[in-house]
């Protein structure tokens, strides 16, 4: 009863800005902390209910989720062995993962990578590579692909979503590996560029419970709470050593990255009224960005992702603090992207479209082959490390 009583308050504060000193009436936030309506029940908080998923995940480590801001990492990044790997994301102007040109997909030469999935695991038949080039044509192969590519394809559509997860989930691979050690045709030779590219693939499409908001676009702005988006990259990066997933534009054209490290530049007083203090915010995050499946990043000899692909982006935002200083709250002041998320699974696609995703995929298959390609040292440390399902 007290939380939704401070809920109220919070919310009237934040809301009408009454009664508030100037330095603080330009300063504004929305409250984390506030009791929601969903469907027409009343569910507890978005930070109640980001406190749970952390504490529920990381049960096993024995970590608790911090919400008190002195007690966060200014600056953090994860262990340099758990830094999400680079890759393609296929864009769907360029044939995506099929072969629809007859140079093996995104100018790759010989077969597509599911044409090679095809032949190790699908007995040669054109199952996987067909479905892909249905999917970004449409039916029937046109004489001008380009041009069909063009017209019918969104020029930023395509696996950007599976590679933020995928590189967040696995390890690098590393290792060539021969279909028959998992259960497919032998002979057949998977390169650690197929792998990733495969990991993309089984991870671009989810269901509902495959991944989870750590801070959803709740805010006015259409973005995130901000107070709830600092405390996810303090609790996740920060205090458990994972990366994080982040659309980091809003609108039809998602662009996703795994972020790996966050450093707050700047943090300054701005203000206080009888229960809330406020504090101006600077943080600079950086994630991994795309580049050729081709290539390792991975060292042999220390598992450190080195080399990897990267970009920053610069954030400015109010927080709100409780009175024990807790965050409560956060305002956007600069762009903050759409929401943060977590994958949990790859979800296993089905021929009647139940389940979305390549139905000729086999997901066991493809996690069998980057756990094969991977260096065990570590993959033993992703599993020991990596939440969801294994």
């Amino acid at each position: 009863m007290r939380q939704f009583s401070l809920g109220l308050l919070l919310l009237f504060l934040f809301a009408t800005g009454a009664n508030l000193p100037n330095a603080v009436a330009q300063t504004s936030a929305e409250s984390n902390v506030q009791q929601r309506l969903v469907r027409g029940k009343t569910v507890q908080s978005e930070r109640d209910e980001q406190e749970a998923l952390f504490d529920y995940y990381f049960r096993g480590h024995k970590l608790k989720y911090e919400t008190r801001l002195s007690k966060l990492k200014t600056a953090a990044s994860v262990p340099s062995w758990r830094i999400p790997y680079s890759g393609d994301i296929y864009p769907q102007a360029y044939g995506g993962m099929g072969d629809v040109s007859g140079r093996g997909g995104r100018g790759r030469t010989g077969a597509s990578v599911l044409s090679l999935y095809d032949r190790a695991f699908n007995g040669g038949q054109d199952q996987a590579n067909a479905y892909e080039v249905q999917r970004v044509l449409g039916s029937g192969r046109p004489l001008f692909v380009s041009l069909r590519l063009r017209r019918v394809n969104e020029g930023w559509e395509g696996y950007c979503s599976g590679l933020t997860a995928a590189a967040i989930r696995h390890p690098e691979p590393a290792n060539p590996v021969d279909a028959g050690k998992v259960g497919g045709t032998p002979g057949v030779v998977f390169q650690p560029s197929d792998i990733k590219a495969l990991l993309s693939s089984i991870y671009n499409r989810t269901t509902d419970d495959s991944w989870i908001y750590l801070a959803p676009p709740s805010a006015g702005d259409g973005g995130p709470n901000m107070g709830t988006f600092h405390l996810a990259l303090a609790n996740y990066v920060g205090q458990a050593g994972h990366p994080v997933g982040i659309d980091r534009t809003k609108g039809n054209a998602p662009w996703n990255n795994p972020i790996y490290s966050y450093e707050v530049t700047s943090l300054r007083d701005a203000g206080s009224t009888a229960h809330l203090h406020y504090k101006t915010v600077e943080t600079t995050i950086t994630y991994s960005f795309y580049g050729p499946d081709e290539g390792t990043q991975t060292d042999r000899a220390s598992g450190e992702v080195r080399g990897n692909q990267r970009q920053s982006m610069y954030l400015r935002y109010t927080l709100a603090l409780d009175d024990e200083g807790k965050i409560v709250g956060g305002n956007a002041l600069s762009d903050s992207g759409y929401f943060l998320w977590l994958p949990l699974y790859a979800v296993q696609g089905a021929s009647d479209g139940k389940s979305p995703g390549n139905p000729h995929i086999d997901v066991k298959k493809v996690i069998a082959l980057a756990r094969a390609s991977a260096l065990p040292e570590n993959q033993k440390r992703f599993d020991e490390e990596t939440i969801g399902r294994q």
